[in-house]
């Protein structure tokens, strides 16, 4: 089976989207790959990348103008077969694994040994970057109250994994969030917009939302910096998915 009929197979599982529309994105995403390669927007077809990878690669074609054109007379289908086929790698790849080896690089980099400890740290929530983020946000879930720290985790915006040394550390970069919640926006199932407004991606279902106790009635505080929108609108940009 290729990518591409084994991408349908897992929309069918985990949507509710119609045959139609399975069908659509599904060419919608072949059209992205081969468009963008051969216009060097892209260095290899989408199919053939890491998540790391397509992170970056999807940014890249959400920003250029002929993409920008097609998919605005597209409807927007062309950006949501992107988003779609992003989460459908994101849960198929080993996100553990990708991120140990870029630990593995920051540490035989030159960098000093606190800043690596700092950054590495930062990656699993913990360290510094977890105690600016506990204080910022007071000790509590910005979705469900919860305000047991051991089951609150401090959640990067922009992944961790694509994020510069200095974003990977940054208290704008990061919402505290309990563990379901966590899930849920690392994903790219829920997002806010900049008054704190929770979106829900389709994929997450309605009697799902009802188990969890979420509705796009549900307003956050964010305590919000130009910085953190800005990380939020490339969250709402790149990684939720409708």
């Amino acid at each position: 089976m290729n990518i591409l009929d084994d991408f349908s197979l897992w929309m069918q599982k985990n949507s509710s989207l119609k045959d139609t529309s399975i069908y659509k994105y599904q060419r919608a995403i072949n059209t992205i790959s081969n468009e963008m390669l051969d216009a060097n927007v892209i260095s290899k077809s989408l199919f053939d990348m890491s998540l790391v990878e397509l992170d970056i690669a999807v940014i890249n074609i959400l920003h250029n103008p002929s993409f920008i054109k097609k998919n605005t007379t597209g409807n927007n289908m062309y950006s949501n077969s992107l988003k779609q086929y992003r989460y459908y790698v994101l849960s198929c790849s080993d996100v553990e694994d990708t991120e140990l080896k870029i630990v593995e690089q920051i540490e035989a980099s030159k960098i000093g040994h606190t800043e690596k400890e700092t950054i590495i740290k930062a990656r699993i929530g913990q360290g510094q970057y977890r105690k600016d983020i506990l204080e910022k946000y007071q000790n509590c879930c910005l979705v469900t109250g919860i305000d047991n720290v051991k089951l609150l985790v401090a959640s990067h915006i922009k992944p961790w994994s694509i994020c510069s040394n200095y974003e990977r550390i940054d208290v704008n970069n990061g919402l505290l969030l309990s563990a379901n919640m966590d899930r849920l926006f690392d994903c790219g199932l829920i997002t806010f917009n900049n008054i704190g407004k929770m979106f829900i991606s389709s994929f997450v279902g309605k009697e799902n939302e009802q188990r969890l106790q979420i509705s796009q009635n549900i307003i956050v505080d964010l305590k919000p910096t130009d910085k953190l929108l800005e990380y939020l609108e490339y969250h709402q940009e790149v990684l939720f998915v409708k």
